[in-house]
């Protein structure tokens, strides 16, 4: 089983296992296209963040799933999925 964290989030948790990601932008607006793209990516794969906190320029990320190789690939495909969109922004 593949517990390990996509590339840039940390790893926390035995049971419930919890991955962790600061995105850090260059002004509100680039942090605001960022969300309501990760909004609607939500909307269209139906995952979503377990916990958000957001600032000016930041937004922190948290994603939780059981560890099962079923939850953890879907898991690293939207943790994956919002790395690109951070990138994009």
């Amino acid at each position: 089983m593949s517990l390990g964290a996509p590339e840039g989030w940390t790893r926390s948790g035995t049971d419930t296992v919890t991955w962790f990601k600061r995105f850090e932008f260059g002004d509100y607006a680039k942090l605001r296209t960022f969300l309501d793209a990760l909004a609607e990516l939500a909307k269209e794969t139906g995952m979503h963040p377990d916990n958000i906190g957001f600032g000016r320029d930041y937004a922190n990320i948290s994603l939780e799933t059981r560890v099962t190789d079923a939850e953890n690939a879907a898991l690293a495909e939207f943790a994956e999925s919002l790395d690109r969109l951070a990138k994009t922004v």
